[in-house]
């Protein structure tokens, strides 16, 4: 596994609210929202406790859980203590890497709110998390339709994220053949960034050095709304 990554504040915000972490066989990336200062420390926070978590390897999807349940913890101690801290919440979007010795890996992923993960196989962009807002609830049920859906104005309004007052950690497996791309990224891209235009950039990541910043660079040509955080694992 070869592992890029790249933030960048954007082209409108004056602080970076996204954290992100890259461990042997843990990726994970937080976007953090809520009061001057406060979503940088809440993702910084969430970081914070996912490194600090002792993963054994030995039940992923549990001690993702685990440790996601702790990154919530921390940001909800943290705002009960302190009063500009009040509110302040995170996404996260947490993968878990298992080399097999058929040469695959197993993927494991913990997700809250609307960072995504995507993958990429033969040509094919793949959205592995659902998106814990309100407009893809409305998506879901098919109240709206995905053009609408980019311009809602309650898009940006989430239905999960740490630092509310409950969470429930979306799980999911995937088995990982080689040749593969993970994409995690907060939606600084994907705000601004189609699926198709996305899929445009990784179908060279593997022969790309810079593709992770080459993503970041589209989406401020773009007019890079919001911070951008991207994580891509290469398999």
């Amino acid at each position: 596994m070869k592992v890029k990554f790249a933030t960048d504040v954007g082209r409108v915000r004056k602080i970076n609210e996204d954290s992100l972490w890259v461990g042997s066989q843990c990726l994970v990336i937080c976007d953090g929202m809520g009061g001057h200062l406060a979503g940088e420390v809440a993702s910084n926070l969430a970081i914070g406790a996912i490194k600090d978590f002792p993963f054994s390897g030995q039940d992923p999807a549990s001690e993702i859980r685990k440790a996601i349940e702790r990154a919530q913890k921390e940001i909800l101690e943290a705002s009960s203590r302190q009063e500009e801290y009040k509110g302040m919440g995170s996404t996260i979007t947490l993968a878990w890497i298992e080399p097999l010795s058929s040469g695959e890996f197993e993927l494991t992923l913990g997700h809250v709110g609307d960072s995504r993960a995507y993958l990429f196989h033969d040509g094919k962009l793949e959205q592995i998390t659902n998106d814990h807002s309100m407009v893809a609830e409305l998506l879901r049920l098919g109240t709206i339709t995905k053009e609408e859906a980019k311009t809602h104005k309650k898009r940006h309004i989430l239905t999960q994220a740490l630092g509310s007052e409950d969470i429930e950690v979306e799980l999911k497996k995937r088995i990982l053949l080689p040749g593969s791309v993970l994409l995690l990224c907060s939606d600084g891209l994907t705000d601004v960034v189609t699926d198709d235009q996305i899929a445009q950039i990784l179908k060279d990541a593997h022969g790309e050095e810079s593709v992770a910043e080459k993503l970041v660079t589209l989406a401020n040509d773009l007019g890079g709304p919001d911070n951008i955080s991207i994580i891509i694992a290469l398999f």
